[in-house]
């Protein structure tokens, strides 16, 4: 059963995900502006999963889940009566937001050797940065187009934040 309220709550805070993001890019503070979009596309998927009822154990990986779930499965497809439009957003969703899950723990703990830790500030240059952002807002715009085909008025406030978050 489709959860239309978590669904407003989790793209509500991927916003604000995808607002501290933008401010430590601004700010110089790379790691952590990888760490905000980071979250931004994991909620972003997560308000997928929650507007198709699909209540999933807590994950860092909900593109896994969205894939498995929904996209690999021609069934559910079928049953979600899901436009061609719509599997394109999905999947936009999912390659990039894949991506950024890829950094796992990086962005805040750096990545362990066995002589040293490798630090957040030496792994995500403002380029790195750059494109890591490229990649969460590539997953907001796709969220937008997949939600705005479905018609639901009661996301529209929601959606409008989403455009006003873009054009920044």
């Amino acid at each position: 059963m489709k959860n239309i309220q978590k669904t407003k709550d989790w793209i509500e805070m991927a916003i604000d995900d995808m607002k501290d993001a933008i401010a430590d890019f601004s700010d110089e503070r790379y790691p952590s502006s990888v760490f905000h979009a980071q979250q931004c596309a994991e909620k972003l998927l997560k308000s997928v999963l929650y507007f198709f009822g699909i209540f999933h154990e807590k994950t860092h990986f909900p593109s896994d889940v969205l894939v498995g779930e929904i996209l690999n499965n021609p069934e559910t497809t079928r049953d979600l009566s899901l436009s061609r439009d719509q599997i394109g957003f999905l999947l936009a969703m999912a390659d990039n937001a894949a991506s950024i899950e890829k950094q796992r723990s990086m962005p805040r703990y750096g990545w362990e050797t066995r002589d040293r830790i490798i630090k957040p500030s030496e792994i995500y240059d403002e380029e790195k940065a750059r494109e890591i952002m490229g990649r969460s807002e590539t997953v907001l715009a796709a969220a937008l187009g997949f939600f705005a085909t479905l018609g639901a008025e009661e996301l529209d406030e929601v959606l409008e934040r989403i455009e006003q978050c873009l054009k920044r």
